[in-house]
């Protein structure tokens, strides 16, 4: 039983389509593997567990995550077989339309993306990792001390603080 809608020709397929962020390493930095997700099974897709607190987890983003759509679908783990996000969620129930969903995808992503040029910029060009990692390691001493640095530092982090605001408000699920 998919909780989840078709996603053939759908309000769904386009949003998700054009957002991916629950993949990307962008919503989240891993995914709990639950009791119904065969290990062997999503192993052999590339999907690889790893062991944090005593949970395993998928992190993210998520290497079946390609070309803006999830290449193991029929296949992929439970979690996100449940999950929807607050802007796909508003959709299906009739409260936002496609349009007004797929403008906040935007300008999430458009903010993503600077992040992601201010990363690269400070150094990090890690994009196998999730974003919050990304950042963290940003922040982790020992700091370059240049001006330059340190005023990218300071853009990004109001930009993260931007982004997870965002994220909170309009993406995440309580």
């Amino acid at each position: 039983n998919d909780p989840m809608p078709e996603l053939n020709d759908t309000a769904a397929s386009r949003l998700c389509a054009a957002c991916g962020m629950c993949c990307n390493g962008v919503l989240f930095h891993g995914m709990q593997v639950q009791p119904q997700d065969s290990l062997r099974s999503l192993a052999s897709k590339g999907l690889k567990p790893k062991r944090r607190d005593g949970d395993l987890f998928f992190p993210q983003p998520c290497p079946a995550h390609q070309d803006s759509c999830c290449q193991i679908y029929n296949d992929r783990p439970q979690r996100c077989r449940a999950f929807v996000c607050k802007q796909l969620a508003a959709v299906l129930d009739g409260k936002k339309t496609e349009e007004a969903a797929l403008e906040k995808i935007r300008e999430a992503r458009v903010l993503t993306a600077e992040i992601f040029d201010l990363l690269v910029a400070l150094g990090d060009s890690r994009d196998h990792r999730a974003l919050a990692v990304r950042c963290a390691g940003i922040f982790t001493p020992p700091l370059d001390s240049s001006p330059e640095a340190t005023r990218l530092r300071e853009v990004l982090q109001v930009a993260m603080e931007k982004l997870d605001r965002l994220l909170s408000m309009d993406f995440r699920i309580p």
